[in-house]
């Protein structure tokens, strides 16, 4: 750092050194005395210095700047972690600041480093020229920088008012990227090319476009407007100070060298100054964005932890006594919900979709806090639990369950990764997940890159999520969750997962979560969720029994099942 400083120093002084020195070459040669090209060998001395200073600079700032990138979006990262629930990052106050970082944590902080770089160096230069100048017409440099603060106040308020514009387009710029994605991106290929959606997409990004383009431009030409007025008074007293310094000369009080430095010494306080406002007003700019950073840095987590966590009971039963929960933007998903589940026993949570059941899961794993009743886990509210600790001692697999651009087995060992190095846990868990058969083709094993990111295997659907089966065994935990990952697969393939996973699962309490009823039988217990109330609760038989909500929707499906031969 102080290396860099000593670089900026030199940077922001070597310009006008070259000007002083291009005076003694001009005087040397009207006036006479000393040999002229000694100074212009002083003066090729400096450029050079200057020369040679620009590559050691663009490192050194490379470096710095790469640094600071990677300190801000390490602190992302670690906010993001330190949050322990969901509230922030699903509330959608937050979507336009998580986009913001998002898109701008990348560049951002580079171009802060680069923008403070350029503005000390300009600030370096302008203070030593304000001494040159000064020393031949003190109001000069006085009367120079004043002229400039009316320009640097129109620019940092055209930036503010820029970035204001794109935050305001935010929900417009992120549709637009969203169109773009699908257009264009493999995930959706396959349809988009079906349903013959390239015009549409583009349609709907253009009009989203078109609003982002005319506030922009709106912005731009109100900008265009303010900065003439202020460029004009700028350009007005450098002309004054030319025209001074060449009466002045005429009259015989300053040599024609004195001419050049100060006509050198105008144009390059001009490049300077303007230097110095463009990096001020990307620096305004920037800071803007630092605004949403620590905003979101000092967002207050919606689930905190417990001043004096209590230890997790071993093999604790889990009890829902009473418990509500309203989502930060008012939606009702759960109501009075209460059961209780004993240590070892496998549950099926069922429902139709918006039922509550992944709401359920969601506070089990204390994502929420309930906004009514309470958790409990072996006695012991959840809230007064070491919430990391309990954690531990829950595997998951979840609707949108990971596709990891990893290793196969870092893909499976990111569940204990205090074992992510125990080959053969690994390959237990992906034999006992149905994937060795995958495991013996893979050419390097373990080892193999998996995901198109960066050019490794692509898995099946089917493959994948027995990959996030196997990932949530591997856990070896207490308590065990499958939130309706198969939901996109066939009837068939959803019983043999879920039949495994129930095999898998015995010893331990498991939770499944569907509101497909083709696989449930195998559970010892099943509980109907309806408009987030718990409806009923018993065995498959026993529910079928009541011909109540479970009968019902197994009706309604039975024909399904009995097509796809399951059952």
């Amino acid at each position: 750092m102080s290396l860099l400083a000593l670089l900026l120093v030199l940077q922001g002084t070597l310009p006008v050194a070259a000007i002083a020195i291009s005076r003694r070459v001009v005087d040397g040669l009207v006036e006479g005395g000393p040999d002229p090209l000694l100074w212009v060998g002083a003066w090729a001395g400096v450029q050079l210095l200057g020369g040679l200073l620009g590559p050691f600079d663009r490192m050194l700032r490379g470096e710095l700047a790469d640094r600071f990138t990677a300190a801000v979006n390490l602190r992302l990262i670690k906010k993001s972690g330190e949050l322990a629930g969901l509230g922030v990052l699903e509330d959608p106050a937050y979507h336009d600041d998580l986009e913001v970082l998002r898109q701008g944590a990348r560049s951002y902080p580079l171009n802060l480093i680069v923008n403070l770089v350029f503005l000390t160096r300009d600030a370096v230069t302008l203070g030593a020229l304000a001494l040159l100048l000064g020393a031949y017409a003190p109001w000069m440099p006085l009367v120079l920088l004043a002229a400039a603060l009316p320009l640097a106040r129109s620019l940092v308020a055209q930036r503010e008012a820029s970035y204001r514009a794109v935050v305001g387009a935010s929900p417009d710029a992120r549709a637009m990227n969203y169109h773009g994605r699908v257009a264009l991106g493999l995930e959706h290929a396959a349809e988009v090319r079906l349903w013959n959606l390239t015009d549409w997409l583009a349609d709907r990004y253009r009009r989203r476009f078109g609003r982002v383009f005319a506030r922009m431009q709106r912005v731009r030409r109100e900008a265009l407007w303010r900065s003439l007025a202020p460029l004009a008074l700028f350009y007005l007293a450098a002309g004054l100070s030319l025209g001074w310094t060449v009466q002045a000369a005429a009259a015989g009080a300053l040599s024609v060298g004195v001419v050049v430095l100060v006509l050198q010494g105008i144009a390059r306080l001009q490049a300077s100054a303007q230097g110095a406002v463009e990096s001020l007003g990307y620096l305004f700019e920037r800071s803007l964005f630092f605004g949403h950073l620590f905003r979101f840095l000092e967002a207050a987590p919606r689930v905190r932890p417990p001043a004096r966590p209590r230890p997790v009971p071993e093999r604790p039963e889990i009890a829902f006594e009473d418990v509500g929960f309203v989502y930060p933007g008012g939606r009702r998903a759960l109501e009075g919900v209460s059961f209780r589940v004993p240590y070892g026993q496998t549950v099926a949570l069922v429902g139709e979709n918006g039922a509550g059941k992944t709401t359920l899961i969601k506070l089990l794993l204390r994502f929420y806090d309930p906004s009514e009743g309470r958790i409990l886990v072996g006695g012991v509210d959840l809230r007064e639990l070491d919430l990391a600790a309990w954690r531990r001692e829950v595997g998951a697999v979840f609707q949108r369950f990971g596709r990891y651009a990893f290793t196969l087995g870092e893909n499976v060992g990111l569940a204990d990764l205090a074992r992510l190095d125990d080959a053969e846990a690994l390959e237990a868990a992906l034999r006992n997940a149905g994937l060795g058969e995958v495991l013996g083709r893979l050419p390097q094993g373990l080892d193999t890159p998996l995901g198109r990111a960066f050019g490794g295997r692509e898995l099946s659907g089917g493959e994948w999520q027995r990959l996030a089966i196997a990932r949530a065994l591997f856990r070896e935990a207490e308590v065990l969750v499958l939130d309706e990952p198969t939901a996109a697969l066939d009837a068939r393939a959803e019983h043999r997962i879920f039949s495994d996973f129930v095999r898998l699962a015995r010893g331990r309490t498991a939770l499944l979560v569907t509101h497909r009823l083709a696989s449930v039988r195998e559970a010892d217990r099943i509980l109907v969720l309806k408009a987030g109330r718990l409806v009923e609760d018993g065995t498959h038989d026993e529910l079928l029994a009541k011909s109540g909500e479970y009968a019902e929707l197994w009706r309604l499906q039975a024909e399904r099942y009995k097509d796809a031969g399951v059952g």
